[in-house]
């Protein structure tokens, strides 16, 4: 019931991602970015196609145990990457909008959407099930420090948690996949892509300088 209840709050997260994707499948032009397009911009028959097409019998029952993963191969066609990821030892195909990744990279997302006989006329192939995710967040290296903090602020919106961390006297902006923390508790993290002037809709602020990483973990 718990895995019922996450993945349709994931398929509801992304049906608009998706919308555009099944859209820019069928022609040979590059959709709006979904970053400027609200829900009510889109054509209602791309958003009744995903609607259906998120939302039919899976002829698989795999899903992923956790979101995050080892890219194997990444292929961008259009505005979208098509990632191969090694979770656990078992690999999943995810879709996601055009990101620069590299194999060997490991990478994180929040809510997803499995799709099934899933055809891309971009890259001529079907695949048997894919998931679709919204954004993926990546590491620049997992060989890079551990660094450690304590939070003095958790705010979730979107999917993501953003977290003001201490740290030596200084305090530092996270953004990482939505995690239940609380102000005291002692996190780490490593490596991370660094973002300034980032701006979130969803908390209409602007953080002059804020890390994305693949995950946070109590330390």
């Amino acid at each position: 019931m718990k895995r019922y209840r996450q993945a349709t709050r994931g398929i509801r997260a992304v049906i608009p991602a998706i919308a555009i994707l099944l859209a820019a499948s069928c022609s040979e032009t590059a959709p709006p970015d979904a970053t400027q397009a609200g829900a009510g911009e889109q054509p209602a028959a791309a958003v009744e196609a995903a609607s259906g097409a998120a939302s039919q019998p899976a002829n698989s029952n795999r899903t992923p145990s956790q979101n995050s993963g080892v890219v194997k191969t990444a292929q961008t066609a259009g505005a979208y990457t098509y990632l191969q990821v090694d979770i656990s030892g078992e690999d999943f195909w995810l879709a996601t909008m055009a990101t620069a990744v590299q194999p060997g990279q490991k990478i994180a997302w929040s809510d997803y959407a499995p799709m099934n006989n899933f055809k891309s006329k971009a890259l001529g192939r079907e695949f048997e099930q894919i998931l679709f995710v919204d954004r993926v967040i990546g590491e620049q290296s997992a060989s890079q420090a551990l660094q450690q903090g304590v939070v003095a602020e958790s705010l979730n919106a979107a999917g993501y948690s953003f977290i003001r961390v201490d740290q030596s006297g200084g305090s530092i902006w996270l953004a990482a996949p939505e995690t239940s923390l609380s102000v005291g508790q002692s996190i780490s993290w490593s490596g991370g892509s660094p973002m300034r002037n980032f701006t979130s809709r969803s908390l209409d602020r602007t953080f002059d300088e804020i890390l994305f990483v693949g995950a946070v973990h109590s330390s």
